[in-house]
């Protein structure tokens, strides 16, 4: 190399850091259009067709809304700053269900003016957090009237709770709807105020905070400019990442792309800005949900929606703050975008409001507030009661109508395909044949087995072992013992456990947002072990043992319910109802969305009879065992269904 090669170009570095992924996204977005060319584009007629039925699904997966009740709001205390004045706000919006946050109001006013409603994310503050009084600084020092509120379970609302909150699903709710529903009381809020002009409505937040925009804007057509920040993309991507319970919508997949409820907001002003080095919203994500968006738009106006990209990761940062301002400026205030150069200058150098400032109750929510928890005992309680069958054809009858329910609640029976086995290595031990091998439970589902059977040459039954660490956590002595009773052993590893575990955790969320929970996708797993087992001709009835954990006790209940030619089945543990709202994070898989519509606990163990069950600890509201005697009471239905069936011994409680 020569000495002018190797010598730093006299022009320097221009970028913070390499680029070296752009080509790849460039020449994948480039043939994610050409193949778009080939697929149906919306006509208008048919996108507002189609908006109706995703507003519709939406709504209903996103548990519905209450109904509009008082505000009740009140402003608890005042601060004047340098060109605007913060006010303390609450109000109501549910009975009891307080939302806290500050409003931010311009300096002489001269009329009603435009408001912005800026959710705040999952900042470690929520809306304390620096770059969110920036914006919120800014935005009152060019005139708007700005309000921001505390999502639920974060600084005034801490209490209400928030991440293990996964009990709402069982009951048909979600945390989603709950801050969803939030946001559109906010803008109800503004709109009441005299110094908001409710024509002139914007919404705008980052990360967690442009998810909330995206569905209220969606959803609220009050909202007329919208500014999402580092949050749209296609909804794959939900597969790829870990999100949290307040952006987990079950069966968003099967309602539709994001990029379609963003294109809801159409015809209204959309701006989407996204990081190039963003790493939990990729810039190609992005990228190609602009596009598909942009398509939409073209319906309408095209002028109204736009793109901005920062060379930055995730965050709000002052060049992105300056390009929302810009857009309000154009669409709420009718501002040519040339005074966009002043943006920054209006948040001012001083240091931003905190929490002093901000809080909205220094001694704690008021008497009587209510949290999530409420809001799902109060929804339980409205839970219509099915009447207890009276004899065993309304046993029968209702074992039926819970089996069909329940693979709804699943994502509906998978289809039947060759199992595809595979013998991987057999050997011949000391009294015992072990098989080691795999199969399918679905075309890209392998399932690693280990079957151990004596060699008797009769049909022995067999052992099949549901377990939370898969097969290596059966220990051998147990298996040793039962071959020596005369009994075969199976063990497997259900999808994501044992061979097949990833390195991520977030299986569990985005099995919800595929609309098939995982428990139910590993009870699928072993009524597969159940149809290879029985398949064979050396093998007897099959006896199941779940155990190491709640979801492996509720995965072998829902595959002992759902699956007859499952002889006999015996559960670790398992909580007596539903109906609690556990915030232990062994408990979180046992929500299955709209579970409680249909059926508890005790009616999905009532399902199995009159076949042998054994549930060796029922387990209270803190998750301890039961005495046998309130166990027997709380799981009296079962009992009952056995009783009925003439199988009244068949159903056992540990102690």
């Amino acid at each position: 190399m020569s000495d002018s090669e190797s010598t730093p170009s006299w022009a320097g570095l221009v970028l913070p850091q390499p680029y070296p992924d752009m080509m790849r996204q460039h020449l994948f977005r480039a043939a994610d259009r050409v193949l778009r060319r080939q697929m149906p584009i919306y006509s208008l007629r048919s996108w507002e067709v189609r908006r109706e039925q995703i507003r519709a699904q939406l709504i209903h997966s996103l548990g519905g809304f209450p109904e509009r009740t008082p505000l009740n709001a009140q402003i608890t205390s005042t601060h004047q700053r340098e060109g605007y004045r913060i006010e303390n706000v609450a109000f109501e919006s549910q009975p009891g269900f307080y939302v806290t946050g500050s409003v931010f109001v311009p300096d002489r006013l001269t009329g009603p003016a435009p408001a912005i409603l800026c959710p705040h994310g999952h900042w470690p503050l929520g809306r304390y957090q620096e770059p969110v009084q920036r914006r919120m600084v800014g935005l009152a020092r060019r005139g708007y009237v700005v309000l921001s509120v505390d999502a639920v379970g974060y600084n005034d609302r801490e209490p209400m709770g928030h991440r293990r909150s996964w009990y709402l699903f069982a009951a048909g709710q979600t945390l989603q709807g709950v801050q969803l529903w939030d946001n559109i009381r906010a803008i109800d809020y503004l709109c009441s105020r005299d110094d908001v002009d409710p024509e002139r409505i914007g919404c705008t937040g980052c990360s967690g905070g442009g998810n909330q925009t995206m569905y209220v804007s969606a959803l609220d057509e009050r909202i007329k400019a919208s500014v999402p920040v580092c949050s749209v993309e296609i909804v794959s991507d939900y597969m790829e990442k870990a999100f949290c319970t307040c952006e987990t919508i079950p069966g968003l997949v099967g309602i539709a792309d994001l990029t379609e409820i963003t294109a809801m907001i159409a015809p209204r002003a959309l701006l989407l800005i996204h990081g190039i080095l963003d790493r939990g919203f990729p810039i190609l994500s992005a990228r190609l949900a602009a596009d598909r968006i942009a398509e939409v738009y073209a319906l309408y106006d095209a002028s109204r929606f736009a793109t901005f990209e920062s060379y930055d990761e995730h965050a709000y940062n002052e060049e992105m703050r300056r390009a929302m301002y810009a857009w309000f400026d154009r669409w709420l205030m009718g501002r040519p975008q040339v005074a966009s150069h002043l943006a920054l200058e209006a948040e001012g150098k001083e240091e931003a409001p905190g929490e002093s400032y901000l809080r909205v109750f220094p001694a704690g929510l008021p008497a009587g507030a209510i949290g999530l928890a409420d809001l799902f005992a109060a929804r339980v309680e409205c839970l219509p009661e099915t009447p207890e069958p009276e004899d065993a054809q309304g046993v029968r009858q209702r074992q039926q109508s819970l089996a069909e329910a329940l693979w709804q609640i699943l994502g509906g029976r998978p289809l039947d395909v060759p199992l595809d086995v595979r013998l991987v290595t057999e050997e011949q031990r000391k009294g015992y044949r072990l098989e080691r091998f795999w199969f399918r439970s679905e075309p890209d589902i392998v399932l690693p087995a280990v079957l151990a059977r004596p060699d008797s040459g009769e049909a022995p039954d067999v052992y099949l072992y549901l377990l939370e660490g898969g097969k290596d956590a059966l220990p051998e002595a147990e298996t040793l013992s039962l071959l020596d009773q005369g009994h075969a052993v199976y063990a497997f590893d259900p999808r994501g456990v044992g061979e097949t575990k990833p390195d991520r955790d977030h299986d569990f969320l985005s099995a919800l947002a595929l609309g098939r929970p995982l428990v139910g996708m590993r009870a699928w797993d072993t009524m597969c072990s159940v149809s290879y087992l029985l398949g064979r001709k050396d093998i007897g009835r099959v006896h199941l043992v779940a155990r190491g954990s709640l979801a492996a006790s509720m995965t072998g209940l829902l595959a002992a319910a759902l699956d007859r030619r499952i002889a006999s089945a015996t559960l670790e543990a398992l909580p007596a109802t539903l109906c609690l709202p556990f915030a232990a994070e062994e408990a979180d898989p046992l929500y299955l969305p709209g579970l409680l519509l249909v059926a508890d606990v005790p009616d999905i163990l009532g399902m199995v009879a009159p076949r042998p069950l054994r549930l060796e600890r029922a387990l209270d509201g803190e998750l301890k065992s039961l005495s046998p005697d309130a166990a027997r009471q709380a799981l009296a239905s079962a009992l009952s269904a056995y009783q009925l069936l003439g199988a009244p011994g068949a159903l056992a409680l540990g102690t």
